[in-house]
């Protein structure tokens, strides 16, 4: 936590006040790799940001899982558009490592961007934080070749390929586990 409430004051010039208030809405929970955070179907009603341990956010299809988004220590992770709108999520998270983070509940997000100045601030930057890195996404998907998703994604977040089971980095490329081998040996031999 203190890692957190560091951020938030360094970042958001934080008052005693504000920081006290945060500190006390935060609830410390732990997931068990392949636990699930949030299903499909769900309202997502918390938010969390990560101290040990990584998630996934991933789509159900008829046939697969989509894997669309990982997160890491220091990260905030949730459904975002549930969250916001109160309307079932259409993603779920769940731990890839055993991990431990602090929610928040909504209600007190929400108590706590109506009366602090700066928490809303941080809010708002989270909100723009996921859109970029949504359309970021989206962007790569439709116009950049697997082999580049590769490169690029190798080159920006190399921890992935350390502590995400493969298969779930393929899907996230949207390539075969067999494409990702291949790719691999070509650019990591």
């Amino acid at each position: 936590m203190n890692q957190l409430i560091f951020n938030i004051e360094k970042t958001f010039k934080a008052s005693e006040e504000e920081l006290c208030a945060i500190k006390n809405t935060l609830k410390e929970e732990q997931l068990k790799r392949n636990e699930i955070f949030l299903r499909a179907g769900e309202i997502c009603q918390k938010l969390a940001f990560i101290s040990e341990g990584s998630m996934r956010l991933f789509y159900d299809s008829p046939d697969k899982e989509v894997c669309n988004d990982f997160f890491f220590e220091n990260s905030m992770v949730g459904s975002l558009a549930s969250f916001l709108a109160q309307t079932p999520s259409i993603v779920n998270i769940a731990a890839i490592e055993n991990c431990r983070f602090y929610v928040l509940d909504r209600s007190k997000v929400m108590e706590l961007i109506s009366k602090y100045d700066s928490l809303k601030k941080m809010a708002d930057v989270i909100v723009q934080e996921q859109l970029l890195r949504a359309e970021k996404r989206e962007a790569a998907l439709l116009s950049i070749g697997p082999e580049e998703r590769f490169k690029i994604l190798l080159e920006e977040h190399p921890k992935i390929f350390k502590r995400i089971p493969l298969h779930y980095v393929a899907s996230y490329l949207g390539i075969t586990p067999e494409t990702l081998s291949r790719y691999r040996t070509k650019f990591l031999a």
